[in-house]
């Protein structure tokens, strides 16, 4: 069951990651288009404050520290030996996840559901207080920073690099995702829309990691 859904997630053919990314685009554009604004207004009416919420919206910090943990523990001969192959892609995959992030927010500038943000001029413009959501690329500024969800990006990175080499954890490993969506969804930090955008540039992230690791791995053979 492990092997056969990371099959799907991290297909070996081209037509297999059109297929997969084609859908995951479309999901995006639906949830954007059909579903985000009202789901805003939704989450806003509800007013959840909960401080396990708060703590589920947090989860790419329990991973950057296994992420941590794991890359400095193979300082250790021992460790290195057995973990080497998964240091070495989360330090890829750390890299690439910031990367994207940085550069899908400048490139898209989505204003926010909310107006949490204090600006020199007020707040930053939102759906919920403005009645405002679009999309401002190249946009400067955290105000326009909302497309993609960085948290569920780097919690699907990072949870997916984990999972391909600890499929045993699956069920922890999904749960990081699920968390992630859950407390970022329920608090109205984002639109839906922006974590599903951010949980497929996370998966991106994750099998760019691999394809580069793999790659780094046959130039280091052909040289020996």
């Amino acid at each position: 069951m492990h092997n056969s859904m990371l099959k799907h997630l991290f297909p070996g053919s081209a037509k297999g990651a059109l297929l997969l990314y084609g859908l995951l685009l479309t999901l995006v554009l639906i949830s954007v288009h059909l579903i985000d604004r009202q789901l805003a207004d939704l989450m806003h009416a509800q007013q959840l404050s909960h401080p396990a919420l708060k703590l589920l919206s947090k989860t790419p910090l329990l991973l950057e520290f296994l992420a941590g943990l794991t890359i400095f523990a193979c300082i250790s001969a021992r460790f290195r030996a057995r973990f080497q192959a998964l240091a070495i892609e989360l330090v890829l995959t750390l890299a690439l996840a910031f990367s994207i992030r940085w550069i899908a927010k400048l490139l898209f500038g989505r204003t926010w559901p909310e107006s949490w943000i204090s600006l020199g001029n007020g707040h930053n413009p939102s759906w919920v207080a403005d009645r405002i959501e679009a999309f401002h690329p190249f946009a400067q500024g955290f105000a326009y920073d909302s497309f993609p969800s960085g948290h569920a990006l780097l919690t699907f990175a990072l949870a997916f690099t984990f999972w391909r080499h600890t499929p045993k954890l699956m069920p922890l490993w999904l749960g990081c995702m699920f968390a992630v969506i859950t407390g970022q969804l329920s608090l109205n930090y984002h639109y839906l829309g922006d974590l599903l955008a951010g949980a497929s540039f996370g998966l991106l992230a994750s099998q760019l990691a691999l394809t580069l690791y793999r790659a780094l791995k046959g130039r280091m053979a052909s040289l020996t």
